[in-house]
């Protein structure tokens, strides 16, 4: 009888273990994608800020509006080329 309790109690624990283990993985994988997120916000937003610091770079160099916005556009382009490579 007392070696029955013994084994449920075995039985239980690793069950209870399993399940902690799979709730901690599922945690970490939350965690990684939220990571991500938040880094491929963070990158997009730099490139924005490289891009505004470049047009107006481009502004104050006293050049006109027109090529300002096409050197951006190729510029951009660049951005989106290399992003696709990675």
């Amino acid at each position: 009888m007392m070696r029955e309790r013994e084994k449920k109690s075995v039985t239980a624990n690793k069950q209870q273990q399993k399940k902690i283990k799979k709730q901690k993985l599922a945690e970490k994988k939350r965690i990684e994608a939220l990571f991500r997120s938040q880094m491929h916000f963070i990158i997009q937003n730099i490139e924005k800020t490289a891009l505004l610091s470049e047009h107006v770079n481009l502004l104050t160099a006293e050049m006109k509006p027109e090529t300002a916005d096409q050197k951006i556009q190729d510029f951009e382009i660049q951005i989106n080329l290399t992003e696709k490579k990675q």
